[in-house]
């Protein structure tokens, strides 16, 4: 199960990072983790702020990641605790999966899964050097964007539902993955970022509905236990090009 649910963790990941609340406010935002704002890499381009750009941006990966891969170990730690409800366990996901889906696909509009909190970071971070961005993952991981929330609590869900605590960890570190890698490359090209994030805001929307009607489809499989079928068929498909699975 788990080998089935990892593109879809890595995908989750991607998702989250481009969901509609954060597209418009990820210049600032990477500006801000980084230290380095958007004018000054107009004005002086890239090279000078290579090393800084990307030592930064690799602790705060490490920082949400840190959080996300404990999140997965522990929710995976309770479906190995209830192991003998396996079955149960797994339909509960399925439930909780359809509902955050159907909510990320503006489906659903549940208040509770809309409620903000704000944090202010304290001054004494910005004295840390590069723990500041280590820090500021931290924060990211723990004070998550609501309108993100749908999609790690399906993860989450999914998580449980491997019953084994690595498995949780591996598909929140593949989710961490998904949200990592757009983050280092925005990083590292941010001068010219604005003009592919406006086509990826422009199409957004329809992104997200994608992604919230897919994740209800898995949570309808993991509640009618028709998952494993859907693994068998990859499986198949993966021998016919060649690949083996031990």
């Amino acid at each position: 199960m788990v080998e089935v649910s990892i593109p879809i963790a890595f995908v989750a990941g991607l998702v989250s990072f481009f969901a509609p609340c954060v597209v418009p406010l990820i210049p600032a935002y990477v500006g801000y983790v980084t230290g380095v704002s958007l004018s000054e890499l107009k004005k002086n381009g890239h090279k000078p702020y290579f090393k800084k750009i990307l030592i930064s941006s690799i602790f705060y990966i490490l920082g949400f990641s840190i959080v996300f891969v404990l999140l997965g170990s522990i929710t995976a730690g309770v479906g190995v605790v209830l192991r003998r409800n396996g079955q149960l366990i797994q339909r509960i996901g399925g439930i909780i999966i359809i509902i955050l889906g159907l909510q990320f696909a503006d489906v659903f509009k549940l208040p509770f899964l809309n409620y903000q909190k704000q944090f202010k970071i304290p001054a004494w971070i910005d004295k840390l050097g590069n723990l500041r961005s280590f820090f500021l993952g931290l924060v990211f991981a723990i004070v998550w964007t609501p309108c993100v929330g749908a999609i790690l609590g399906s993860i989450l869900a999914l998580s449980i539902s491997t019953q084994t605590a690595l498995g949780g960890a591996v598909l929140l570190f593949v989710y961490s993955l998904g949200i990592s890698i757009p983050f280092l490359i925005i990083s590292l090209t941010l001068a010219s970022a604005p003009k592919y994030i406006s086509w990826i805001g422009k199409h957004i929307g329809i992104i997200s509905k994608i992604a919230g009607i897919l994740l209800a489809i898995l949570g309808v499989l993991l509640l009618t236990d028709t998952y494993k079928y859907l693994n068998s068929w990859l499986f198949e498909v993966a021998f016919k090009f060649g690949f083996r699975v031990r």
